[in-house]
């Protein structure tokens, strides 16, 4: 195998990772060693669903959110391009959003929403009123979440 073969392995490999994260590293080793809960047959027990955590706004409901850009960039969308965070919870995660429609707000005038998502670029992000909505089957890498603006604020 030549250099060149082997530079076209790693481009194809990174295509293929898509927009995936590497794990997480844990606190403690010990963590990463201990065996999943079993039931009583011996089989490993369901983990509970995720808590729903009041924090964070649920789907539908008009909230106030600062947009900036998050960094991510993939080849198979949807792609969450976006981070949301509700005012109303700052010490809350991030949403991430994969769109975020301003059509709403731009009267279809292209200036204006690029000019909207520039600011999502700097550090004090775009500030908006909107809904988070899921979109399914939105590409090959699956749902979306979308942020409709009903509102920019200032």
């Amino acid at each position: 195998m030549n250099n060149r073969s082997l530079v076209l392995a790693a481009l194809v490999l990174g295509f293929v990772s898509g927009c995936s994260k590497p794990p997480a590293a844990t606190s403690s080793p010990a963590a990463s060693e201990k065996a999943p809960p079993s039931s009583e047959n011996g089989t490993p027990a369901m983990s509970p669903p995720p808590s729903n955590n009041d924090s964070q706004p649920q789907q539908g409901e008009s909230t106030v959110y600062i947009v900036k850009d998050s960094g991510v960039r993939c080849f198979a969308p949807p792609c969450p391009t976006y981070n949301a965070f509700p005012v109303d919870a700052p010490d809350a995660e991030p949403i991430p959003v994969h769109e975020l429609e301003l059509s709403a707000v731009t009267k279809g005038s292209d200036a204006q929403m690029e000019a909207l998502i520039r600011k999502t670029l700097d550090g004090t992000g775009l500030k908006v009123q909107g809904t988070l909505e899921t979109r399914p089957n939105a590409g090959p890498a699956g749902a979306a979440t979308v942020l409709r603006a009903s509102k920019v604020e200032n």
